[in-house]
């Protein structure tokens, strides 16, 4: 028998925050993306997780596009990865960036604070904000990037670092304090997975979208988000953290017990 969540999201900035960074975007008249079809060859999208180092070699000599997801962008320059910076985060504090980050592709919702890094910026609507023509998908930068970059016409994306899952770091260089809030344990065949409510959500959105569209979305990233992908009916959420007990949560008053194999990267 197999446990879910049902979880309702909630942004990382007031709607009344995310219209003034909507209205510094219309006021600077950053230049947004361009739409196409079948313009360019495939395009890489490279997340914070620790599996992603498994692949700079081939990142480097990657002969498209590679967008780095927020503070990513600065741990590949800094490992000699020519890239573009990605977000749709509201935060004002600056991510990571570097000399090898070749501009910035930004939701007009990201703070201005991320702008002032770069002479070279696109912007894009999410579709909350704009119906025609906004970005869909799931909650998190990675879940919007199939419609994004498809429709800037990237013949399909291929997504590293994106496991979902973590152990001794929660991300590729650096500890986020954020991701050890509402943690969760997911049981997949036999392995545990260590993670929190986003990127869990982040994972099942995920694995559908790789799993409908296998010719244009290709994954490399392992963890979690690989075994939901093989394992799409069977993967259990068997254990929860106090602060998710605590928005009502029913049904884990046992402490866990850690009998199977954990996932370690």
């Amino acid at each position: 028998m197999t446990a879910r969540l049902t979880i309702n999201t909630v942004g990382n900035i007031s709607g009344e925050n995310a219209k003034k960074n909507i209205a510094y975007c219309n006021e600077q008249g950053f230049d947004y993306v361009k739409w196409g079809i079948g313009l360019y060859p495939r395009c890489a999208v490279v997340g914070g997780g620790s599996s992603a180092e498994k692949h700079f070699d081939e990142l480097r000599e990657w002969q498209g596009d590679v967008f780095a997801v927020n503070d990513m962008a600065g741990e590949l320059s800094d490992n000699g990865i020519s890239c573009y910076m990605y977000s749709v985060d509201g935060t004002p504090v600056e991510f990571k960036s570097g000399e090898n980050v070749r501009g910035a592709v930004f939701s007009t919702r990201c703070n201005k604070n991320q702008f002032s890094q770069f002479k070279n910026v696109r912007v894009f609507n999410m579709k909350e904000d704009v119906e025609k023509d906004g970005i869909e998908g799931g909650p998190t930068g990675i879940c919007r990037a199939p419609h994004l970059f498809l429709k800037m016409g990237y013949s399909g994306i291929d997504f590293f670092g994106c496991e979902g899952s973590f152990f001794k770091k929660s991300h590729f260089g650096s500890d986020h304090k954020d991701a050890y809030g509402d943690m969760l344990i997911v049981g997949v065949n036999g392995i545990d997975y260590i993670t929190n409510a986003a990127f869990m959500l982040q994972c099942e959105y995920m694995a559908k979208v790789f799993t409908d569209h296998p010719v244009f979305m290709k994954n490399h990233s392992g963890g979690l988000l690989q075994a939901m992908i093989d394992n799409p009916d069977t993967w259990s959420v068997v254990a929860v953290s106090n602060d998710i007990k605590k928005q009502g949560v029913k049904g884990y008053e046992t402490p866990y017990r850690f009998e199977n194999l954990v996932w370690t990267n």
